[in-house]
């Protein structure tokens, strides 16, 4: 489950490269590879082999030039024969992936399918293991009983309204809380315990200056739509309008309070639920102006802003902190350190905004960030407005309902992955699988060993510390082996005592590689572990020691000489278009994206090296999706689309150009290419 997480349609597009380079498949004969370590080797013919080089092939387009674009090529077949579903956004190789894997754990949930595993009963946690099984079908079974959800109405929500706003009356007057910064802050507490996040989000992680601690962190959220873009769009902002509009009146009707919710008074029945409505996203919007941009989000340096409770109480005195995190901590746990803000500058503009705004509106976003989150989990009727803004954002069509079983399986994957994935790994992850991927991933270790040296822009003193950073990278593979232990049905049991399951209450519950040849897996799994790799040495990972510590280790000679490469990929990426609904072009974000394309980059050449180095120590050894999508995609992903992740890092590829005879100068073989590591 964690391996299939991380594949993505780079991975089949290397995974077709390395194969067209490792086996004389009659392809373009004329462009096939003069490496002569590459002649007389044995063909692999096993029906494993077989089966992936069909789909290989059906997947490709061999008339299309992979010197003018690789993406088609490799995966013209794909793009020609598959078909996106009418409730889907994107197909390509992670989604059928995903369904395999969903296919799966719904035999592990639903015994109705007679597929269940059965635990032995001579296992020392047979006990444990039963009683692990039974938690997850209970709440496979919750989320699969729609009649009885159906029949519990809109009740189970307007309950969770009521129980938050018993902390903040509707008869306030005055400023934000009546005046009384302290309910504020106990209401934005009860939100955050029931997951759902306002306009501040508090966590808990290592700490950047001193991983070895866990420091409390305070973000920005609180917005309906996927990315502050949206707000800026007339058409969208209309439909959003009348989504809120619809999904207050679904909710809430217009009947008399008294069979409705003692808490909500005459003057929210009289309510027009439009007018709440304009009010709402008029709030988001001025919420999305304030916000800060995702660049500096993902920028470990600017978003790294330690404070103290006081002086984050200064910039913004409408909320009680000390209320707010003693209401989110747990009972006896208190906090002493700084609180790391990712951006002080948001909290400023976050005060200004609540000192203007009054109670009612206040009060009506809050009610709308409930009903957003937990509507979900009430019928059809009290889903259909927000299903119809997501059908619309995402391109999907309206008519289409995803069978009820997929979304359950998410449920569980969401809630009680860890202990799905108990039964999952018995039979998808064998111990041959793991010993392979340890070997890859050695491999490709080795490989960044042997290439950093080589970097003339690395001086001797960063050099020392990014070995000894590769020196450090522990290998966590496959699952958990620690809290839990994914294997025991003990340690999951222990894990999960707090969280309880019915099975009759949905609502209640939502509220609490070896037998492929190695350059199969060399170019699939290895251009993924290469990536991960990667990441420790992009961006933004290069500002974090071998220990994890975020402080400059960097020299400035390499700083700069880093600084210059990595313009190089946000030109690059920054070039590339995609269409949108509204057939224009709209431009890839290279900032945005760049960690990620030096990512793509980095993985595909030190895994491509890593299994040139074996091949020589060991000689036996696609996608479619909607442009909604890809629009979004651009604002909110720090990935680049699949084509150009695809096209992008071919591109930068010496390899590549000189395995299909690439001219310099044509389309996958520019004159200018870019590398980091």
């Amino acid at each position: 489950m964690v391996l299939a997480t991380k594949i993505s349609l780079l991975v089949a597009v290397s995974l077709a490269l390395s194969l067209v380079q490792a086996e004389p498949i009659p392809i373009r004969k004329e462009r096939a590879s003069k490496d002569p370590s590459l002649s007389n080797k044995a063909t692999c013919k096993t029906p494993h082999c077989v089966t992936a080089a069909k789909e290989i092939l059906d997947d490709m387009n061999p008339k299309a030039d992979p010197c003018q674009d690789f993406s088609q090529f490799a995966c013209g077949g794909f793009y020609e024969k598959r078909t996106i579903a009418a409730d889907q956004s994107a197909f390509n190789y992670f989604q059928i992936l995903y369904d395999k894997n969903n296919d799966a754990i719904r035999e592990i949930v639903d015994p109705s399918l007679g597929k269940q595993p059965t635990p032995s009963k001579t296992d020392p946690d047979s006990a444990a293991a039963q009683a692990n099984l039974q938690k997850l079908q209970d709440l496979y079974a919750s989320c699969m009983d729609e009649s009885t959800i159906l029949s519990n109405g809109r009740k189970p929500l307007l309950d969770q309204i009521s129980s938050i706003f018993s902390t903040f009356p509707s008869n306030a007057t005055g400023k934000v809380g009546g005046g009384d910064k302290t309910v504020l802050a106990k209401m934005l507490a009860q939100l955050s315990n029931q997951g759902i996040s306002g306009f501040v989000s508090l966590d808990v992680g290592s700490d950047s200056m001193d991983p070895l601690i866990n420091s409390l962190s305070l973000s920005e959220g609180g917005l309906g739509l996927p990315a502050r873009e949206y707000y800026q769009d007339a058409e969208t902002i209309k439909l959003y309008e009348s989504t809120i509009g619809q999904m207050f009146q679904v909710v809430f009707g217009e009947e008399d309070v008294a069979t409705r919710n003692q808490t909500l008074t005459d003057a929210d029945v009289k309510q027009k639920w439009k007018d709440v409505a304009k009010a709402m996203v008029g709030f988001e919007t001025q919420l999305a102006k304030i916000g800060t941009e995702l660049v500096d989000l993902y920028d470990p340096i600017k978003s790294n802003n330690p404070r103290t409770v006081d002086q984050i109480s200064a910039v913004t005195p409408s909320i009680d902190w000390v209320a707010f995190i003693s209401g989110v901590l747990p009972t006896g746990v208190t906090n002493t350190r700084p609180i790391i803000v990712s951006s002080p500058e948001y909290l400023t503009r976050l005060e200004n905004l609540l000192s203007t705004t009054t109670p009612q509106t206040l009060r009506n976003y809050i009610t709308w960030l409930i009903i957003s989150k937990s509507s979900p989990n009430l019928g059809t009727p009290y889903r259909q407005p927000l299903h119809t803004l997501s059908a619309t954002l995402s391109g999907v069509s309206l008519d289409t309902v995803t069978p009820r079983w997929k979304h359950c399986v998410s449920v569980i994957n969401n809630n009680l992955g860890d202990m799905a994935g108990h039964y999952y790994i018995q039979t998808a992850f064998p111990g041959t699988s793991l010993a392979s991927t340890v070997s890859i991933i050695d491999s490709i270790l080795d490989s960044y060993k042997k290439t950093f040296p080589t970097l003339t822009w690395l001086d001797k003193l960063t050099l020392s510390g990014a070995m000894e950073k590769l020196e450090a990278i522990v290998k966590l593979m496959g699952y958990s082996t620690d809290s839990p232990d994914v294997s025991s049905s003990a340690s999951l049991q222990k894990y999960f005592s707090t969280l309880p399951v019915s099975k009759t209450d949905y609502y209640a519950n939502q509220l609490q590689y070896s037998i492929c040849p190695e350059y199969v897996n060399y170019g699939g799994f290895g251009v993924v572990a290469g990536h991960e790799v990667t990441h420790g040495f992009d961006n933004m990972g290069h500002h974090f020691d071998s220990i994890g510590r975020l402080h400059n280790w960097w020299t400035n000679a390499t700083e700069n000489a880093f600084t210059e490469k990595a313009q190089c990929f946000v030109n690059q990426y920054g070039n590339f278009t995609v269409k949108g609904p509204d057939g224009k072009d709209h431009n890839v974000n290279g900032q945005l994206t760049l960690g990620e394309n030096i990512a793509d980059n980095g993985g595909l050449k030190q895994s491509f090296r890593a299994w040139q180095s074996r091949l020589q120590s060991d000689p036996s050894g696609k996608n479619k999706e909607r442009p909604e999508y890809l629009v979004n995609l651009i604002r909110s992903d720090p990935h680049s689309p699949s084509k150009w992740r695809i096209n992008g890092v071919v591109q930068n590829s010496p390899e590549f150009a000189s395995a299909f005879q690439c001219k310099v100068g044509s389309a996958m073989n520019p004159v200018k290419k870019c590398e980091a590591w």
